[in-house]
């Protein structure tokens, strides 16, 4: 069985049962003219976007750095050494790539000698190199000589793989046994490209085990240029690489790292994409630049060859995946323990995975359809999230990967079930699958199933009324900033609140994704503890508050400062974040269908998103401003308490201030915040609030009439003529 699969485009035929007018093939073909125009924008403006994103985070690695980083040092050396006659051979098969035209190059009979003499040795000279270019004399398949350009390169490529199928024929039974032969990449079997249309690769490597064609096959993206390229890579060949490597981020959840085999000219390349940056491995020429090469060009050709080989014969837990996924990407994930019970300080966190075939009561089945969406930034922390079941039991398993600068998850759920946290979610199960992949930690969590999003959650009980609707809203945000203040209390800081993060199922409010979140200095839990037994140094990850850059946050929700590239958090951009959830939340109940509003607004960036924010909160009828046009007295309390502590300090709006200044102090007012908490559970709950023990009670706090700008507009815009 092939080892690679080839991917065929996909043609949709003619319906013979459709009859075309020349009207109809007219508008169809200008509904098809806008859509391919359209989609060649979207795609051109989402690489310029990587290529921003991207910029200044390569790093030039030695090939032999890259083996050192994927332990396999040793292994090459060996296979390179056993080998050696089969690279030979074909590098003395190459061809000449002449004027961008593929040529079949002849070695000077001279040099073939000596290359021959010092490869087979005097005293064996008919085991090696010419045993393997007998295997080779039955490989005619020389379709590649005479194309040009692109298609020349990609042709001599897969001939270079069908090449080594057919040299392997010349070994001993021995060497037979030790060339690397397993599921993922069967040396011994011919090699076939695959190209993958939704992305519109030049071709890919795949797995031929579960070959459906699309991106969740595809293991190295081929992009192929006619000329060799400077040491910059231009950026329209970047961009399409990084493309390539975002796409498979986001429909592999097991990937380490992006490997994209870049043909420029007569060169090889090795990119490798991973959550940090980017690096170039140069791996050297594979064809040559004469007809009639001579012994100087022949070692680094046969140097290139057996270096692509290699990596080609490593199996994906090796080479890009943190398991094996040779079979199957989709199927029942088994999160084993890696205990030895030889080494009684083995790392119990540290797991193994395995993707079996058949369910079993440990494990967990993981398949496209379960996963929850999830945006997938070109680099920096990222996560997998799918709805499983887990003993028969709903559960939400997370796949996230995280720096090792950074806390990891199921570290900070320790942290909050050790202080007695409310209305965060019980955690059944974590581990960490990889310490360090270059400079990312690969982490697995599995917790309760604590329902929808805010406002899934509303829009499931569109039968009540505005107000109805926006009491719960204004109770759901109530308990969300309890449990922010109270790990705050504790000395934890969440860091990214989002629409994901305030869920809740059954009228029971919880607060997941604690991912970015933060230790200060003086917290309240034993840290030291956390550090022994999730593998992370204390020193770096408590800060008070001191974050990574905002591109690590959801913009939609992410506080003012915290957007205009402030590292400084604290409570009050947690308040702002759960502030701006729920009036979203409202903002989507009142459009049908929802377009993008001011809270919403995606705008040219960052900046003008907090701009835009700054000026609506600056005005007496922000409601209005941001999109929310009706909501009941309860929630306009709750939001012009919070609006005012959060923008006001002073008797001064400050919205501007810290839109214009990232190092603006906005302080915590704490007491402030108490005496809200406080008003909160006398007004907004009462007796009867929304349930974090589960259970369903009374409707909270009933209002009387939809009100369009109630009492709060004539309140502010009378303190604003006093100023």
């Amino acid at each position: 069985m092939d080892c690679f699969a080839l991917m065929l485009p996909y043609v949709k035929g003619a319906d013979p049962f459709v009859k075309l007018t020349a009207e109809s093939v007219e508008t169809d073909s200008q509904s098809s003219d806008d859509a391919d125009y359209e989609s060649i924008a979207a795609t051109t403006k989402r690489r310029e976007q990587f290529c921003r994103e991207l910029s200044g985070l390569k790093t030039d690695m030695p090939f032999e750095a890259l083996l050192a980083v994927l332990c396999v040092e040793d292994e090459y050396e060996a296979f390179k050494h056993r080998f050696s006659g089969i690279f030979a051979a074909i590098a003395l098969r190459a061809i000449a790539y002449v004027d961008e035209t593929a040529v079949q190059s002849k070695i000077l009979d001279s040099a073939r000698a000596v290359i021959e003499a010092e490869l087979t040795g005097a005293t064996d000279a008919d085991s090696s190199v010419n045993a393997q270019l007998r295997s080779l004399d039955s490989y005619k398949a020389l379709e590649y000589v005479g194309l040009e350009g692109q298609t020349a390169l990609i042709r001599y490529c897969k001939g270079i793989l069908e090449m080594a199928r057919y040299a392997t024929a010349g070994l001993s039974s021995d060497e037979c046994k030790a060339w690397p032969n397993n599921p993922y990449a069967n040396l011994l079997n011919s090699y076939n490209l695959m190209s993958c249309q939704e992305h519109n690769m030049d071709e890919a490597l795949g797995y031929t085990k579960h070959f459906y064609g699309k991106l969740v096959d595809a293991h190295i993206p081929i992009v192929v240029q006619p000329t060799t390229l400077a040491d910059e890579i231009p950026d329209s060949v970047f961009g399409e690489m990084a493309d390539y490597a975002h796409a498979i981020w986001t429909f592999q959840p097991t990937r380490l790292f992006v490997p994209v085999l870049l043909i420029h000219g007569i060169q090889l390349s090795l990119v490798v994409f991973t959550r940090k940056g980017w690096h170039n491995v140069g791996l050297g020429p594979f064809a040559y630049t004469d007809i009639q090469p001579d012994s100087r060009d022949f070692d680094p050709l046969s140097g290139t060859i057996c270096k692509l080989l290699y990596f080609l014969s490593l199996p994906p837990q090796k080479f890009g995946h943190f398991c094996d996924v040779s079979r199957r990407i989709w199927g029942d994930y088994e999160f084993v323990r890696r205990r030895d019970s030889t080494d009684e300080d083995q790392d119990p966190v540290l797991v193994d995975v395995n993707i079996s075939k058949y369910s079993t009561d440990s494990s967990i089945t993981i398949a496209n359809e379960c996963r929850i969406e999830q945006t997938i930034n070109s680099r920096g922390r990222m996560a997998h999230k799918f709805r499983v079941k887990h003993r028969g039991e709903r559960a939400i398993l997370k796949l996230s990967w995280t720096p090792v600068k950074q806390l990891p998850e199921s570290a900070v759920y320790d942290a909050l079930k050790a202080a007695n946290i409310p209305s965060t979610p019980s955690v059944i199960d974590s581990g960490i699958i990889v310490k360090n992949s270059f400079g990312y930690r690969v982490e697995y969590l599995l917790i309760e199933d604590c329902g929808v999003p805010l406002v899934e959650y509303l829009q499931a009980q569109l039968t009540l009324g505005i107000d109805e609707l926006s009491d719960i809203a204004a109770s759901v945000m109530s308990q969300a900033v309890e449990c922010i203040y109270s790990a705050w209390n504790a000395g934890i800081l969440h860091c990214n609140i989002t629409a994901d993060s305030i869920v809740v199922k059954d009228s029971r409010v919880t607060i997941p994704d604690w991912g970015h979140a933060k230790f200060a200095k003086d917290c309240a839990v034993d840290v030291d503890t956390l550090a022994a037994k999730w593998l992370f140094d204390k020193n770096k990850v408590a800060g008070d508050g001191d974050c990574d850059a905002p591109t690590t946050v959801t913009p939609l929700y992410a506080s003012i400062p915290v957007l205009v590239g402030a590292t400084q958090r604290s409570i009050v951009d947690d308040v702002e974040s759960a502030f701006f959830v729920a009036m979203d939340a409202l903002y989507k109940l009142q459009v049908d269908p929802p377009v993008v509003g001011m809270v919403g607004a995606e705008v040219g960036g960052r900046k003008s998103l907090a701009f835009m924010r700054a000026g609506c909160m600056g005005h007496y009828r922000y409601m209005e401003a941001v999109g929310v046009a009706k909501c009941s007295e309860l929630f306009a309390w709750l939001t012009d308490t919070f609006r005012e502590y959060l923008f006001v300090r002073n008797g001064e709006y400050i919205g501007r201030d810290l839109a214009i200044d990232p190092e603006f102090e906005r302080t915590v007012e704490i007491q402030q915040l108490e005496r809200i908490l406080v008003q909160i559970k006398e007004r907004v709950f009462g007796e009867s609030p929304v349930s974090n023990t589960g259970k369903k009670q009374s409707q909270v706090g009933k209002s009387s009439t939809s009100v369009k700008a109630p009492r709060r507009s004539k309140r502010l815009q009378s303190k604003k003529r006093r100023r």
